[in-house]
């Protein structure tokens, strides 16, 4: 059901952050912006980037020529970033989009195009980029409410915070979705279909990377990313959401936690490339009111030193259907308090991007925060665990 414009309210969004504030001390509201679906697609994004060239394009210039990633850049540029191959891996006007992006930035369209697919060309085992540290969660209270909450950790912590904005997706005057995207970018993995569903992505290392390559260029598979837009603007209900995330065809394995507007509606995706792994659904009538996902399979144990897992669990569990909110799910995601010594490790940590909880039925409860306050508490990960390694040869060697 999209959001009349002139009804979006900031004062609650306001009053709530301002809450948050002296619980995390540096952390932000991140700039919001609308992108009307009506006009033309090539300039549906000329605002944003006149507003934020400033710092999107230093930003991403300093991603893709970092020395751990030039070389698999400059060789996906070549392969992917090219006319005929952005148009099937960018489909419906994500291509003019993009297009107009980099028309207005300045930047190479081969850049934005790879900047698009990041995730399907680092996403696998033993990948040299990933870090596993990503937290997604959907629960009911006790009055049948739904609640989705999502931390997003990644490598470039910062820059990557320089540019996370909140964006509008209009059509008609009402909004139809909202995203948490970086910099101006037609495709994003945190997103909400007011009055719909939601569904946040997490990152699933399965398989190697010359799968991923083999999904995108041979079988010709659209990103991770690109599924999640086609799925925002397309998809009309939560049990079709659901089925969509289960079977659409993807470049590269991952999590999708996707939430509804009614009582049961809350499910973890787990994906293969190409089949459905399991979908873990919420049954309060047996006592399961949330489903959990950090970054592995619910069925598999976690390893030693990133168990975010079951400090999540205390805290939900200590929270209960009653005492769930907005509020409450924003505190959980929070966590820094944890026991290192039994391989614990704090949901936010000093590689969380932002943090967002939402529900589909309510905009008002919509609030995102960039997460740049340094937790020097915060237990962190034991090395190996966050990686960033050295070149495509060594992805390759994994075969």
């Amino acid at each position: 059901m999209p959001v009349p414009m002139a009804l979006r309210s900031f004062s609650s969004v306001f009053v709530f952050c301002c809450t948050l504030a002296r619980f995390c001390s540096g952390d932000r509201v991140p700039p919001r912006y609308s992108v009307n679906l009506d006009t033309a697609a090539a300039h549906r994004w000329d605002h944003v980037v006149a507003a934020e060239n400033a710092t999107f394009f230093p930003a991403l210039r300093a991603i893709l020529n970092n020395d751990k990633l030039r070389h698999v850049v400059a060789l996906a540029k070549a392969v992917l970033g090219n006319d005929i191959e952005a148009r099937r891996l960018f489909p419906m006007e994500m291509y003019e989009e993009l297009s107009g992006i980099s028309r207005a930035s300045g930047l190479e369209f081969a850049e934005l195009v790879i900047a698009g697919l990041v995730y399907d060309l680092f996403a696998a085992k033993k990948a040299s980029l990933g870090a596993r540290a990503c937290t997604g969660i959907v629960a009911q209270s006790s009055k049948g409410d739904i609640f989705h909450g999502r931390n997003l950790d990644y490598d470039f912590t910062e820059e990557l915070a320089s540019i996370t904005y909140v964006v509008d997706f209009a059509r008609n005057g009402s909004i139809l979705y909202t995203a948490v995207t970086f910099g101006p970018s037609p495709v994003f993995n945190t997103a909400v279909r007011w009055g719909v569903f939601s569904v946040t992505q997490n990152q699933r290392d399965e398989g190697n990377i010359f799968g991923n390559y083999w999904s995108l260029i041979v079988q010709g598979r659209a990103g991770v990313f690109t599924r999640i837009r086609q799925a925002v603007e397309t998809v009309g209900s939560f049990d079709a959401a659901v089925d969509f995330f289960a079977s659409v065809p993807l470049a590269a394995a991952s999590y999708f936690v996707v939430g509804g507007t009614k009582p049961g509606e809350g499910a973890v995706v787990t994906r293969n490339r190409s089949a459905v792994v399991d979908v873990w659904r919420l049954k309060p009538q047996v006592g399961r009111w949330y489903v959990l996902e950090t970054n592995y399979d619910h069925t598999s144990s976690v390893p030693k030193g990133d168990d975010r897992r079951r400090p999540l669990q205390r805290a939900l569990n200590a929270t209960g259907p009653d005492g769930l909110s907005g509020a409450s799910l924003w505190n959980i995601l929070s966590l820094t308090s944890v026991h290192p010594g039994d391989g614990e490790r704090s949901p936010l940590n000093n590689i969380t991007v932002y943090s967002t909880v939402f529900q589909a039925s309510d905009p008002a409860t919509f609030v995102t925060q960039v997460r740049t306050g340094r937790r020097p508490g915060a237990a962190e990960p034991e090395a190996g665990m966050v990686s960033l390694g050295g070149s495509l040869v060594d992805d390759l060697l994994v075969l």
